[in-house]
């Protein structure tokens, strides 16, 4: 009987011992997951960024803006708000430059709203220019290219809707 009790002690003994060292382990995993996890989404981010501000920076996407800027017309639809018609009258060039930018910052957004800290520090930091592009391209998207498809650039929208609440 008295080693049936020692047997038992044993066992209860290094199943306990075996309990801990395993609840050890799989602590010392978590922790080094939950750093490797940290370590990742800052390399992620990093990455994100670099990418992000490459696209922003691109030659072509620069002059478009400059156009755009630059337009009378559509300086002009901006101000007036109402004439529907001016719309159907700008110059192709500048309607090229348009869909540039609408759908470099569409792409922008689409890409964004899967990291919100990221969508909401970028719109912070290029606010004026988004809520700019957006205003000067809105109704040439809403008047005249969403009437054939009325979800097109529907995150460029999005974040040019969140640009000018910043901005105003």
């Amino acid at each position: 009987m008295y080693i049936i009790h020692n047997q038992l002690e044993l066992i209860i003994l290094s199943s306990l011992i075996f309990s801990v060292v395993a609840m050890g382990l799989s602590l010392a995993r978590i922790v080094r997951s939950y750093r490797e996890g940290k370590r990742k989404r800052q390399s992620d981010l990093f990455s994100n960024v670099t990418n992000i501000t490459r696209i922003i920076e691109d030659e072509k996407f620069v002059q478009s803006r400059r156009a755009l800027r630059k337009n009378k017309l559509l300086n002009q639809l901006r101000e007036e708000n109402g004439n529907d018609n001016l719309v159907f009258e700008l110059d192709m060039a500048t309607e090229d430059a348009a869909r540039n930018v609408a759908s470099t910052y569409d792409r922008l957004g689409f890409i964004l709203k899967h990291d919100k800290e990221l969508e909401d520090e970028f719109i912070q930091w290029q606010s004026y220019v988004i809520a700019d592009m957006w205003l000067l391209t809105k109704d040439l998207i809403t008047k005249k290219w969403r009437s054939k498809n009325q979800s097109y650039l529907k995150e460029f929208e999005r974040i040019g809707k969140k640009a000018l609440d910043i901005e105003t």
